[in-house]
């Protein structure tokens, strides 16, 4: 197994992460990082330390996604599995919301959207959260054309 898979199945079964906030965290586009994925292009070496740190994977899943071994055996005490899976998740979202805390701190304005989100019911949050992503993702489009010509 690749690089690209083993990363794959870490977002996904430990960090419980779309690929397409993945790519953004690494300044990727979602369409890169699915290549890497799918070892249809290799990491770069450059890259790796920068997947590590992005996603505060601890060093011995890092190493095992290098090396290509089962990620489900660096920790083989199965009892214990959810505690440590728990752990990744909160070390992520730690480091997540420490890495954006200033833009919290600086805009009333996201605090008030992120107060308003929080009065939708689940199923309109990811209706109205999907819209707006799509509509950011036009205008990004747009802007990168213009810079094009």
């Amino acid at each position: 197994m690749h690089f690209g898979q083993q990363f794959r199945e870490y977002r996904e079964e430990y960090l419980h992460m779309r690929q397409k906030e993945a790519a953004y965290r690494l300044n990727l586009s979602p369409e890169t990082l699915s290549n890497y994925e799918r070892n249809e292009r290799g990491f770069s070496v450059d890259l790796l330390p920068v997947v590590q740190k992005t996603f505060n994977i601890p060093t011995d899943y890092f190493m095992a996604m290098i090396m290509g071994e089962p990620l489900k055996s660096v920790r083989e005490d199965k009892e214990n599995q959810p505690i440590k899976t728990n752990e990744l998740k909160e070390r992520y979202m730690d480091s997540f919301i420490d890495r954006h805390r200033e833009l919290f701190e600086e805009s009333a304005e996201l605090r008030e959207f992120v107060a308003l989100l929080s009065t939708l019911t689940e199923k309109d949050r990811r209706i109205f959260l999907n819209s707006n992503k799509a509509m950011l993702s036009l205008i990004f489009k747009r802007d990168k054309d213009r810079k094009a010509d």
